[in-house]
Order: structure tokens, then sequence, then C-alpha cells
């Protein structure tokens, strides 16, 4: 089935040249008309199945992206692909916030707008032939920019619980080099995320499952590279694929990632639904952390599927969570108690917390935190609203060399 897509443009020469080079190509239907700005979420609302629309932001550039966000906020169907002569990265940076999947400078290189829409019908292909049925899962990044925190231990210990409420878990250690996930649950890795990454464009279910390795509490893990120095062999571009195919076969896809903020870590932070972002209350890692969400603001990470998590908590007259909420500007989503024995003695023998301790302080306020995650899906638009389903980073990040001046 030929791919239609549709041009959204005011006298756009460069639309034009772009509809004569694609009518050339049988893989796509080009709809023959340029639809202007005020008529375009008109037409596209009355189309069904997957679309792209192309707008080029040329003429008005306010008022494209506006109807840029409007088509991807409302009709999830639609895949944008947004064109300009503007290199300025800023206003790439405002396409990619408006939901632009794809980005295309003119004049237009041919080869990479033809790679462009290839990347899209991928992943389109790539939903539709889902076994959930089309259903996308939730990708929940756990994050800190701060070692020493705690993430591994959150992120194993939600994967385990995620898994004993009946959903189907994937836990990805995103640590690329020195990665502890596999450690933390004691289980043998044959296969990497380096071997995945190595046949990125074939993967198909049998391979996803046999680069999985199970653990006893049902969560399914893709482990972090055998030697350290193959990190740098996997590319921002091989993660956005293996996230989407994850989130096509997992209820729910669980990244540990690294401390460090790079191109990788802004695209999980972008294609995830939820960030956990842990640290705790002490004066070293509350400044941390509050360095970390200037930095996502800058960015444009979506601050409402942030979630700011305090690990070993302990209460304090010298410091109140609500001072430090003053402090963060971020409410605390949740508090884990300070119970290390437990957590490390879970640790020691490859066990979740709930399967070494079940009745233990740290285990219940797991079980609390798994339930306000769920709840958090439920009832909190998580997974609605512009970030659900879009994929509008991928692809378009991992090309954003510009970004490397907004992570300094």
């Amino acid at each position: 089935m030929k791919l239609p897509i549709y041009l959204i443009g005011e006298d756009s020469l460069a639309l034009a040249s772009l509809r004569q080079q694609l009518e050339k190509e049988p893989a796509f239907f080009i709809e023959p008309r340029v639809h202007n700005y005020a008529d375009a979420f008109d037409h596209l609302r009355s189309k069904s199945g997957p679309i792209v629309a192309v707008i080029d932001l040329n003429r008005d550039e306010e008022r494209a992206l506006a109807v840029a966000a409007e088509i991807k906020f409302k009709l999830s169907n639609v895949h944008l692909v947004m064109t300009s002569p503007d290199h300025d990265p800023q206003t790439l940076l405002r396409a990619m916030r408006s939901g632009a999947e794809e980005y295309l400078t003119q004049p237009f290189n041919w080869q990479e707008v033809l790679k462009s829409f290839d990347h899209i019908r991928k992943k389109i292909d790539v939903h539709s032939s889902s076994g959930r049925g089309g259903e996308r899962g939730k990708i929940i990044a756990v994050s800190s920019n701060k070692g020493g925190v705690g993430s591994t231990t959150l992120a194993t210990n939600l994967a385990s619980n995620l898994a004993g409420r009946n959903k189907s878990v994937c836990l990805v250690d995103l640590v690329l080099q020195f990665g502890s996930v596999t450690s933390f649950l004691n289980i043998e890795a044959s296969y990497t995320i380096l071997d995945l990454a190595k046949n990125v464009k074939r993967i198909d279910p049998l391979l996803l499952d046999g680069s999985l390795v199970k653990h006893s509490s049902g969560v399914r893990v893709l482990a972090e590279p055998f030697y350290a120095e193959d990190a740098r062999r996997i590319t921002p571009s091989d993660i956005d694929e293996i996230l989407d195919v994850l989130a096509q076969s997992f209820d729910f896809v669980v990244v540990d990632t690294a401390k460090e903020f790079d191109e990788m870590l802004a695209l999980v932070l972008d294609k995830a639904s939820l960030v956990l972002f842990v640290t705790e209350m002490d004066v070293p890692s509350l400044k941390s952390a509050h360095r970390a969400f200037e930095l996502l603001e800058r960015m444009g990470i979506y601050d409402k599927k942030i979630r700011l998590i305090l690990n070993r908590y302990v209460k304090s007259k010298l410091m109140s969570l609500e001072s430090v909420e003053k402090a963060l500007g971020v409410k605390v989503f949740w508090t884990l108690p300070n119970n290390y024995p437990t957590a490390i003695a879970a640790v020691n023998q490859g066990l979740s917390i709930e399967e070494s301790d079940p009745r233990s302080d740290i285990a219940s306020s797991y079980a609390g935190l798994t339930s306000a995650v769920l709840e958090a899906f439920k009832y909190s638009g998580l997974g609605t609203t512009r970030e659900e389903d879009e994929d509008k980073k991928s692809g378009f990040l991992s090309r954003l060399i510009p970004m490397r001046g907004l992570l300094k």
C-alpha cells in the first residue's frame, strides 16, 4: 500500500519541487493539492490510516507551528515532517517540540528526503505488524544525574513490581559502559543491546525474544554490552529503533539511563511517557538535581511527565519535603524509605525486594510507587497528550548536532 503524503504551505515552491520528486517514487501517494494553513487540519481529520503531512515553515513560521501542534495533538494517525531553509538550531527545536518527526532543510538533499520518509514508513510498518494489536506500550525512564542515589535499584524493583501486576515488562540497561542491571538481578545474558543494534534493520519477534534474558520476577532484560568499549558502537538512532520495537511488544519498557546528559539521554527522555527522576535528600544531591531540572527545561522536555522520587528518605527537622519542593520547583511524587540492609540483601540474592523481603517497609513503599505510576497513566493523561504514540523526535534528535550546545 502506498504511503499517503499531504503537503501544507503557502505558495511554496519548495513543496511543488518536493511533489514533483516524490511523484516518481512508487512507494508514495502524493495528493496533488498543496493545502494552506487555514484548511489543513479540517482536511486531514477526515482521513483515516497513517498519513504523512509535510509542512513548509517558510512563509509564516508561527502559524505553521501552531497548525502542526494542533494536528499532532488531535490527529494521532498523522506523522509530521517540517521543512524550511532555516538551519538555526532554535528553529529545529521549535519544530521538534511542535511534533516534527523529521526536519528537511531547503534546498532538499533528495537522498535525505527519501531516507526520512522511509524511516517513517518503517515505524508505521512496525506498529501495524505488532502482536499487541498496534497498541503502544509505555516507556518509563528512570533517570538521575548523580551516581549512588539508587536509580538502578528503583528501575529493577519498579519493573519487577509491574510484572507482578500481570504486566509484560522489559527492563533496558542504557548505562552502556558500566551498566549493572544484570548484576543487580544476578542473571547471565547471552546477548546484549549491541546484538540488537547490529541487527536493528531486521529485528523480528524471534530475534527480539532471543536477545532478552528472563528474571525470576517475570521481567525480560535487555542487557548492557559485555565490553565497556563497545558502547560507542551504539548510536541514538539504534536506541530509537530498539525502543520503538520494545514498546510494541511490552506493556511497559523501563529504561535505566546513564548519568551523562547527551543526545542519547535526550532521545530517551523525549520518547518516554514518564520520567522518574531519582535523588536523595542531602544538599549535594539536591544541588545536582536543581541543575538537572534547569537543563531539562532548556532541552524542552515536557515537564508534566517528570516525577521526582526521593530515595532513602528520612524525616528531618533541618530539611522538609516542602523545602525540597520549593528549592527544586517540583512536587515530590514519592519517597522511598532508608532501608539499605534490606535493599542490599535483595541485590546480593539477585532478587527484587518484594521477592526477598515482602513484609519490609521498603517493599511496601515500592508497591505503593507502582500503584502510583499506574494511576498516573490512568488518570493524569500521561500518554494521551502530545507525547503519546508520536515518536516525535525519532531519527531527528540523533541528527540534531546543535543539541550539544544545550548540554553544556
